[in-house]
């Protein structure tokens, strides 16, 4: 059993990468890869436990890209960590972030909710800073009381404190991804919040550029999207792979390993990499 998606307390999950690979084990899961929004620095914790409990380890990202005011994931697999034009791109992605939460501090701010840079960064440990971190701060400070509320009424899309990703087109997040020579899988599809229409061609821009595949082995993704992606895959001979996007306590009810996905996914990625 596999699972190539899962978050680290060096983005936004609850689970240092050493507590990853311990639950990955206790799971059965003989391959992983720790997928960290916009960075690396959990890798090499994460494979060296890896190595120790005999578990196959991928390097891992998820890149926020983003097409027409809409979050576009990217997960790269197999990076190569010694190339520095790429490392370089991933600092320039961190700083675009980091202004990102400076300018959701401010809009709080304005409604009267008070939240310094520095306690989000302690609540975040590692050195990447989400929404979900934000979003404990609010909890703490009394303004709401669940991850849900904070969302519907402050963070989420269109909220008065949202702010949009900016700055990552997606097809520059594939060509970097794809100089690096990583293999590049679109995430999550069925969550892209734009019509059907617009993530066909979401996938097909991708795919001139060098896409290698769909993560279509997710926790509870809807059948029907499931099928029409699947035939999307095949017509455009892409890969399938898979995870569980497991994010800790900041996303209850999924575990490393939902899915039950098969060995034949990551054979697949290792004979398209041999190509």
């Amino acid at each position: 059993m596999i699972d190539l998606h899962m978050h680290s307390t060096f983005s936004d999950g609850t689970l240092t990468p050493t507590q990853l690979v311990e639950r990955a084990k206790k799971n059965n899961i003989e391959v992983m890869a720790i997928t960290d929004h916009d960075n690396i620095d959990g890798l090499e914790e994460g494979r060296k436990e890896a190595e120790k409990k005999e578990i196959i380890f991928v390097n891992g990202i998820e890149v926020s890209a983003n097409f027409l005011d809409k979050d576009i994931h990217i997960l790269g697999y197999f990076l190569n960590l010694e190339d520095k034009e790429f490392l370089d791109w991933l600092k320039n992605l961190q700083g675009k972030r980091h202004n990102r939460t400076l300018k959701i501090l401010k809009k709080l701010s304005t409604l009267g909710i008070e939240i310094s840079l520095d306690e989000v960064k302690e609540e975040a440990l590692g050195n990447v800073i989400g929404r979900p971190h934000i979003a404990k701060m609010i909890i703490k400070k009394g303004f709401a009381s669940t991850m849900d509320e904070v969302f519907d009424r402050y963070l989420g899309d269109g909220k008065p404190a949202y702010i949009p990703k900016v700055g990552v087109d997606m097809v520059e997040v594939v060509k970097k991804l794809k100089a690096n020579e990583a293999i590049v899988i679109l995430a999550h599809p069925h969550l892209i919040s734009h019509p059907d229409d617009t993530v066909v061609n979401i996938i097909d821009m991708l795919v001139e550029n060098k896409l290698d595949g769909l993560e279509l082995y997710y926790p509870n993704i809807d059948p029907k999207k499931r099928k029409k992606l699947l035939k999307i895959a095949k017509t455009r001979d892409l890969l399938l792979t898979g995870g569980s996007d497991f994010h800790g306590l900041n996303r209850p009810g999924i575990d490393i390993g939902s899915g039950n996905i098969s060995m034949e996914i990551y054979q697949n990625m290792i004979d398209r990499k041999k190509l």
